[in-house]
């Protein structure tokens, strides 16, 4: 009896392996969503303009020479414009300590403008340094007869006004090469190299020294 059912239960278990595997249900495919787009009313298009049409005008040869004659007329009649006379400039430039200055010249009455201002107003009234200002006129003889105007930058009035004489003076040597050697010899031409020396470390100025203690 015990091999019967034995041989029975190996006959179930083939049967069961034999069985195939139950299918197993396949996913259906995705459908995307149909994004509803908004339909704008389309423009109504524009009316066609006819192009224009341009009629082939012919000119008789006899009008096109009263037309020319006519218009020459015209140009003689009409007054010439004069340009006016260009007045002859001298440029120069200068430089002391951290300034510098570029001049004009022109002949005129001795006129003399700084930055856009007289050059008593402009130094205060100070007298050695105008005196500065007008020393290529005195020294060249030629006090009254031109103007002047330059543009100073940088540092402080004193070191404008010598970066402005040594400007006049090279435009003086533009108005006549022979004022040069009296000017040369002057030192009018040559910058001042003299310049506010830097502090040093460990020192309270350039030179000077902290102050020492002994108690």
């Amino acid at each position: 009896m015990k091999k019967a059912e034995t041989k029975e239960v190996k006959k179930e278990k083939k049967e069961t392996k034999k069985k195939p595997a139950p299918a197993v249900k396949k996913a259906a495919p995705k459908v995307k969503k149909e994004i509803k787009k908004e339909i704008k009313p389309k423009k109504a298009p524009k009316p066609e303009v006819a192009p224009k049409v341009e009629l082939n005008k012919e000119i008789s040869p006899e009008k096109a020479t009263v037309k020319a004659h006519v218009a020459a007329e015209e140009r003689k009649a009409a007054p010439e414009k004069k340009k006016p006379p260009k007045t002859v400039q001298y440029h120069g430039t200068g430089g002391r300590k951290t300034s510098g200055a570029r001049v004009w010249l022109s002949s005129g009455s001795g006129v003399y403008f700084i930055n856009g201002r007289p050059l008593e107003i402009y130094t205060c009234g100070r007298k050695l340094l105008n005196k500065v200002a007008m020393e290529p006129f005195i020294l060249t003889g030629t006090m009254g007869k031109y103007d002047v105007h330059a543009d100073a930058i940088g540092g402080g009035i004193c070191s404008q006004i010598g970066a402005v004489r040594e400007a006049v003076s090279e435009a003086m040597c533009q108005v006549n090469p022979e004022f040069r050697p009296a000017l040369r010899k002057s030192g009018m031409l040559t910058r001042d190299p003299r310049m506010k020396e830097r502090k040093k470390y460990g020192q309270k100025r350039a030179r000077k020294r902290f102050q020492y203690s002994k108690r």
